[in-house]
């Protein structure tokens, strides 16, 4: 079974080649489902960090529910800064790892 870092991978990838304002995607430790931060020049900010929550889809390949926060850039700094921070349980935003 793919772990939840293949998946996030497999993920993160996929969403760059769709949106190629996508600047980078990051990862937070879970070992039961794929959370991702993802920062797109797309998204106009400031905002807020929301949270998108998906199902697992084996059929598709995922076999882990998925977590998705979309940030703009300026959300990102805001984020890195202490000013928002990540959902309850997701650590903190020094401790993402980059995967895309």
């Amino acid at each position: 079974m793919k772990t939840v870092l293949d998946v996030a991978t497999e993920l993160a990838n996929a969403h760059k080649k769709e949106d190629p304002c996508t600047q980078a995607v990051y990862l937070a430790d879970s070992d039961r489902e794929v959370r991702l931060v993802e920062v797109s020049s797309a998204v106009e900010g400031p905002g807020d960090v929301l949270p998108f929550r998906f199902a697992a889809r084996d059929d598709l390949g995922v076999p882990y529910e998925s977590v998705i926060v979309l940030l703009s850039v300026d959300d990102w700094t805001r984020l890195s800064d202490g000013r928002l921070s990540l959902p309850d349980g997701w650590g903190e935003p020094k401790a993402l790892k980059k995967i895309a």
